[in-house]
């Protein structure tokens, strides 16, 4: 007797918790970070092209929420397709894609459809995410292994998106969870380890040259080979620092000791990729040239395996393995060890040890700054990034400041104030200051407007003082904003300094001292442990987790995105030097009479006036800021600001 697709569906989710209870604990945690919104199933096409706000509800249609969020993305997430060739085929893909996962490190949910289709969703590491051009040769290998794998959604980082468990079915019944609600959630709360994708990556082959001519290579990070090596010549290994001490996986240890290769690694279609694995996994365990020879040769614990592998080159064994040994560890550095490069500190880097950091005149005003933020945007989250912006701002009071009558000044430009609030953007640092400095009671005050190169100079002062303020300035730090809240959301930056900084562990005190309401603040520290930032450790209280912000900078890249940011403030800034001078240059010709001056190269034609003077006009019609050479006075003003330093004292 045949079933339909409805009975099939109501039998299969018969034994697994409700869809709504599945959606409402899953859908947020599996979501793109900073993705507020989904795609859901359209009635006329039945394609998910129409979008709507992501809630805890239970959506009435087939709803997808997105992979990638800024082309990054923190999920491994397989689509196993039935269509083509079966409910079968797509139990077979599932298991095999399962096993490589697990093998590799990784901690998979699964989940099935009324269609015979699957997902696995594998999250990465904690504090990790992978980028579309990391992802997308990865899916591709899997692809080429898995007919029933769908790519589609993991290549496009703008609109691709997948149904989350619990979520309604195009052809009726919702998404089964597999396994119990209790243990998807601490699957994505304990995640995979974090090499996870260069295992996957070995696992599946991938030794193949990064040349610029492949359309998704990876592009190698900052730090020379040498960086990652140590010695020379026969002897050089992978330096210290990275040097794996697990032991090799079964059956590259199989084929390493007796050249026998395992059905579980597919992948090994020749004595070549067997080889290659051994040879991989060798180097990053710290062996050399030197080592493996010695390993391979009569006598030693791998002659009969992987000796024997190199044999059959006769007389050019030795160029083999050299070349081999070289090529592994090309791959290595570029494809594993740049993932993680060190990081360096300063005596400002933020984090570090427990308690207040900075004098305490200044702990005073930033606590009372923030508090007055709290009161002024409650309910929104704009003030969290009010909050980045008082920080950065007294921490520059302090290394590039003054005092003056007990007052705080600081002129620093919006470029770099941006770089010290968590790598904000800088239209984000210009707007906000213009908005704190126009409203009533702000704890900035402009004294000084910029002019040319000199940016605007601010008062810190305490206008509105909070009465309720015992104890506020001793959990305040004088430092920048972390880096790694750009990725996480500066919203929950808050909760996990008062647990990580100042040693809070209940969760009342915590939502008292941030000025949270409870649900809020739990959701907050739910994605701060799914970080690896906070653990619960009991009813009602937790602690600080196993990972650190430097990790997630780490993982995320950010030290690249901080270098490329300053590289482009160099530039703007050369460009807005240039456009002054030209000015300057221009008023000077102007007051003789447009005569330009003599070239200083006797060789060098004076370029046509009419000519100049166009090319010029066009440029000055873009360049900041907007002068109107008809406005009589505000020239005037303009010029006694510049060239005598006088400033407006009344509107």
């Amino acid at each position: 007797m045949t079933m339909t697709a409805d009975a099939h569906a109501q039998t299969h989710q018969a034994s697994g918790p409700a869809p709504e209870l599945v959606w409402k604990r899953l859908a947020r945690l599996v979501a793109a970070p900073g993705r507020s919104r989904m795609r859901v199933c359209s009635r006329d096409t039945g394609k998910f092209s129409e979008t709507t706000k992501r809630t805890d509800r239970l959506p009435s249609r087939p709803a997808a929420v997105y992979l990638y969020s800024r082309r990054r993305t923190q999920i491994l997430w397989l689509d196993f397709d039935a269509k083509r060739y079966g409910r079968a085929a797509v139990e077979a893909d599932m298991a095999a894609a399962t096993s490589w996962l697990t093998q590799c490190g990784g901690a998979i949910i699964a989940d099935r459809s009324t269609s015979g289709g699957g997902h696995l969703l594998c999250p990465l590491a904690i504090g990790t995410s992978a980028s579309l051009d990391e992802m997308v040769p990865l899916v591709r290998l899997l692809a080429a292994r898995l007919p029933t794998l769908d790519i589609t959604p993991n290549t496009n980082a703008e609109t691709g998106c997948m149904t989350p468990p619990g979520s309604p079915c195009r052809e009726g019944g919702y998404r089964q969870l597999v396994g119990s609600l209790d243990d998807a959630i601490a699957t994505l709360t304990t995640r995979s380890q974090p090499d996870l994708l260069p295992r996957l990556y070995m696992l599946l082959g991938a030794l193949k040259s990064r040349g610029p001519s492949t359309p998704y290579a990876a592009t190698p990070t900052a730090g020379s080979r040498a960086d990652y090596l140590h010695g020379e010549g026969e002897t050089q290994t992978i330096a210290a620092a990275y040097v794996r001490s697990d032991p090799l996986p079964a059956d590259v240890e199989a084929y390493a000791t007796r050249a026998v290769v395992t059905p579980a690694r597919p992948t090994w279609q020749s004595n070549h990729e067997a080889r290659m694995a051994v040879v991989t996994q060798a180097i990053a365990r710290g062996h050399s040239l030197a080592t493996l020879r010695d390993m391979i040769s009569t006598g030693g614990p791998w002659e009969h395996g992987l000796g024997s592998a190199y044999r059959r080159y006769q007389h050019r064994a030795e160029d083999a393995l050299a070349r081999d040994i070289d090529k592994a560890t090309s791959w290595l550095i570029d494809n594993v060890l740049k993932s993680s490069p060190p990081r360096h500190k300063n005596k400002y880097s933020p984090g570090g040890h427990r308690g207040y950091r900075g004098p305490q005149p200044l702990r005073a005003w930033l606590a009372n700054a923030m508090a007055w933020a709290d009161g002024e945007f409650t309910g929104k989250r704009y003030r969290w990034t009010v909050h980045a912006v008082l920080q950065t701002v007294a921490f520059h009071a302090l290394v590039a400041g003054e005092q003056r009558s007990g007052v705080w000044l600081v002129g620093v430009g919006g470029r770099t104030l941006s770089l010290g609030a968590g790598l904000l953007s800088e239209d984000t640092m210009w707007r906000v200051l213009a908005d704190l400095r126009e409203r009533p009671g702000s704890p900035l005050i402009l004294v000084r407007k910029h002019i040319a190169t000199e940016p605007d100079v601010y008062a810190l002062t305490t206008q509105n003082k909070i009465q309720t303020m015992a104890g506020r300035a001793e959990r305040v730090r004088i430092e920048p904003v972390h880096d790694a809240w750009v990725v996480l959301g500066h919203h929950l930056r808050r909760i996990y300094e008062l647990v990580a900084y100042h040693g809070m562990t209940r969760r009342a005190d915590l939502y008292a001292a941030a000025a949270l309401p409870r649900a809020t603040a739990d959701t907050m520290i739910t994605d701060l442990r799914v970080a690896g930032l906070i653990a619960v450790t009991g009813r009602g209280t937790v602690a600080a987790g196993t990972h650190s912000l430097d990790d997630i900078a780490n993982r995320h890249h950010l030290h690249e995105t901080r270098q490329e940011r300053l590289a482009k403030h160099r530039e703007e800034r050369a460009a807005w030097r240039t456009w002054l001078l030209e000015r300057a240059r221009q008023r000077d010709l102007t007051q003789i009479g447009g005569t330009p001056p003599p070239s200083l190269d006797a060789g060098q034609e004076v370029a046509d006036d009419a000519e100049h003077a166009a090319w010029l006009e066009s440029v000055m019609a873009t360049g900041p800021p907007h002068y109107d050479p008809g406005a009589d006075d505000l020239d005037a003003i303009e010029l006694i600001a510049e060239l005598l330093g006088g400033r407006i004292v009344a509107a």
